[in-house]
């Protein structure tokens, strides 16, 4: 009977300390609308093929955070794994209105849209492992005092929290967040019923949800031009030709409607005819280009009419099928 309980005892002591270990070694998951949920240790993440990339993290605020080198798998990877699967009854099929919410254990939470992840180049966005600083060639002692410069340097010397997110692609380093826990895709689902009016013609568009100000706009002429040469292939039908657009920039009109500093937000865009497409804050406040998402209402120097009468344009997406005709409606949605 000793003997039992000495075994029972150790058998516990087992279970405990493995389920312990198991729980440590998981720390990452990926979750939401995916046919095989994922729970990923720092090893597994390794078992994939890697990329490196230079990551200069200066924040929108001015901050400086170092510059490194960073290894790891690209997020798509990752997604792939786990399948990003809409439900079968879904009413609107494609993958273009659906988001990706990063959150570490710090209590951080960004946004990324599933287009700037799919229609862009896959090394461009990481689940880094390991980092390596950048050092300066040269002394700064030649120019600054310590007191200027060793605030930068210390900054190459401080601990990495992995595994971390990395948006080499934005401007700024505010979406590149430490210690990453949890990434869950989300599917907004279509936000009203389509209407089949048969000619596809919307004569103006809302800006609606979480800003300041909802507005209706039916003219950009208020707001500074901008022109954009576009290549158009999509996924479905390949190459349509070089288009010149012409129209404002996104960003320039959602600065008139207020919107707060917010990395969880996304801007949730729809047609009459029940196509949707989603874009991030990040893509669009901390790029690199400001222009690089335009609401156009000319197209080869013709106010546009077929399937119009705006059009929102993704001009750094490799594939034309965020593109939005006939645009009724932009929605801000704050993800939970």
């Amino acid at each position: 009977m000793k003997r039992k309980q000495i075994f029972v005892f150790i058998l516990i002591i087992v279970i405990f300390f493995g389920v312990a270990a198991f729980a440590e070694a998981s720390v990452l998951s990926i979750t939401g609308t995916v046919r095989q949920p994922l729970s990923l240790s720092v090893e597994d993440i390794n078992r994939y093929q890697t990329v490196t990339v230079q990551l200069n993290e200066v924040m929108k605020d001015g901050t400086y955070r170092g510059v490194f080198y960073y290894r790891g798998v690209p997020l798509r990877v990752l997604l792939d794994t786990a399948s990003i699967q809409k439900e079968e009854t879904a009413a609107f099929s494609k993958k273009t209105d659906m988001a990706i919410l990063v959150k570490s254990k710090h209590g951080k939470e960004v946004a990324l849209s599933w287009g700037e992840i799919y229609y862009r180049n896959s090394s461009d966005i990481i689940v880094a492992t390991s980092a390596s600083p950048v050092m300066p060639h040269k002394s700064c002692s030649s120019c600054h005092d310590p007191d200027f410069y060793k605030p930068y340097m210390d900054q190459l010397s401080r601990d990495i929290g992995f595994p971390k997110l990395v948006v080499a692609s934005d401007a700024y380093a505010d979406r590149s967040i430490e210690d990453i826990m949890n990434i869950q895709v989300i599917d907004p689902g279509p936000r009203k019923p389509a209407v089949d009016s048969g000619e596809l013609f919307s004569p103006a568009f809302t800006i609606t949800g979480d800003v300041k100000n909802e507005i209706t706009i039916t003219d950009l002429s208020p707001y500074p031009r901008v022109e954009a040469r576009i290549k158009l292939v999509g996924e479905g039908k390949g190459f349509h030709g070089i288009t010149d657009f012409s129209g404002a920039s996104l960003k320039a009109i959602l600065d008139h409607v207020g919107i707060d500093y917010d990395l969880t937000k996304v801007f949730y865009v729809s047609a009459p005819d029940g196509y949707y497409a989603l874009y991030s804050y990040g893509e669009i406040y901390l790029n690199r280009d400001e222009e690089s998402i335009i609401l156009a209402d000319r197209a080869n120097n013709e106010t546009i009419q077929d399937g119009g009468r705006f059009f929102v344009i993704a001009t750094e997406d490799l594939m034309a099928d965020r593109d939005v005709k006939s645009v009724e409606e932009i929605e801000v949605i704050t993800l939970e």
